[in-house]
């Protein structure tokens, strides 16, 4: 590439359909980056192979002819556009990056690309732990091999980066700036209900059924002062249990599925978001800087990197994974105080700013030497050190 031409990133992610946290996370890049042109007057090209499975899915398989299908027409896409690109980026979950982004840097090699990958989630270390010695040698040869390893947690960093070196980059979980976060969210006085709300796919691993439990424990002890709103997609292996438990609360309902763009409105009407969330692929879950964005704050696991987004008593609450009581502990502990809860949602709102993806997405184009302009800012290096950034340059995209 030349001094004067136009850089050119050809970009591989799940675009939504379905709504999940990967789906929405990629889209807010490429609509950042389609943003940029009209933001900063100067101009990046990239194409986008859409690698969105179109359904929600318990886990990925090899062997099935659906992901077989899918794996094919990456390839052929990606054959197809890796000549025409100077940079190319793979965003990926766990058994994404094992099954086909190996195949993929080879492609990349073979054409002389330099060749990114971006973990989605938390779960990387734990998921080539696990793994047969031949298929974790080949994940970790894979990562290595690349000419850049992006990961969103400091737990994640902490891990691969003596296993791989300097490639390992810490990029925090990002979600759009909603008009609504621009002011704090007014509080509600002690006389009314206390709001909760869930956001994310109703399933066990989501804590949803640990959520009820702890729920049903209020109503029991005679607590008529919380009420809970559900909000996601169902999972197909929770969906009879969840419904036949809703239908029996009287202090919680379903409320469908939430449009992407509406969350942090949404979240505004509440006073506290609930993520007793266990999934084993956890990040830094969207709907927690979601709620940061909607001035509120969160009762969340102390599991795994959720630590990194609340800090117990500051912008928010840390409870005991699975334990139905802790949880019911600390709504009661909300309920109650009223004035904490107003602290806690000055705290969460004001560190809205850090994880903004006009301030974080430039933090993933970095590694490529994309950060073009006068923005000499770097990459976090450790806990809590995620900082503002300007952006400089802006993006034309071609879908495929």
């Amino acid at each position: 590439m030349t001094a004067n031409q136009t850089p050119r990133l050809l970009i591989v992610g799940p675009l939504p359909p379905p709504i999940n946290g990967t789906g929405v996370s990629f889209q807010l890049f490429c609509d950042e980056l389609a943003h940029y042109p009209a933001r900063h007057n100067t101009d990046l090209q990239f194409k986008i192979i859409d690698s969105s499975p179109r359904r929600l899915k318990e886990k990925n398989n090899l062997f099935s002819l659906a992901d077989q299908a899918q794996t094919l027409r990456i390839l052929l896409q990606f054959c197809r556009h890796v000549w025409w690109a100077d940079h190319v980026m793979v965003f990926g979950s766990t058994g994404f990056l094992l099954m086909i982004v190996p195949l993929l840097l080879v492609i990349a090699k073979i054409a002389r690309k330099p060749y990114y990958v971006r973990a989605f989630g938390g779960s990387l270390d734990r998921f080539s732990a696990e793994l047969p010695p031949m298929l974790r040698r080949l994940l970790l040869f894979t990562l290595r091999r690349a000419d850049g390893l992006l990961v969103q947690t400091q737990w994640l960093y902490d891990h691969f980066r003596p296993l791989i070196g300097d490639s390992v980059h810490l990029v925090p979980g990002y979600r759009g700036m909603a008009e609504a976060a621009l002011t704090p969210k007014p509080l509600t006085t002690p006389e009314q209900p206390l709001r909760l709300a869930f956001v994310g796919i109703v399933k066990a691993e989501k804590g949803v059924f640990t959520l009820l439990e702890s729920l049903r424990q209020l109503d029991a002890a005679g607590n008529r002062t919380v009420e809970c709103h559900i909000f996601g997609p169902q999972s197909d292996s929770s969906v009879e249990r969840f419904n036949a438990e809703i239908g029996a609360m009287r202090n919680a309902r379903y409320q469908g599925v939430l449009k992407p763009g509406t969350v942090v409105t949404t979240l505004r009407d509440y006073d506290a978001l609930v993520l007793p969330s266990t999934y084993e692929g956890e990040g830094h879950p969207g709907v927690l800087i979601e709620a940061m964005m909607a001035g509120i704050p969160a009762i969340a696991a102390n599991f795994r990197a959720i630590p990194e987004l609340i800090e117990h008593g500051r912008n928010g609450l840390l409870v005991a994974p699975e334990d139905a009581g802790s949880l019911a502990d600390a709504i009661r502990t909300l309920d109650e105080n009223r004035e904490l809860l107003a602290e806690m949602s000055r705290q969460n709102w004001e560190r809205r700013t850090a994880y903004d993806a006009r301030h974080v997405i430039p933090l993933l184009l970095q590694p490529l030497g994309l950060d073009l302009g006068n923005n000499k800012s770097s990459l976090p290096k450790g806990r809590n050190r995620h900082k503002k950034h300007k952006i400089h340059k802006g993006l034309r995209a071609k879908f495929l």
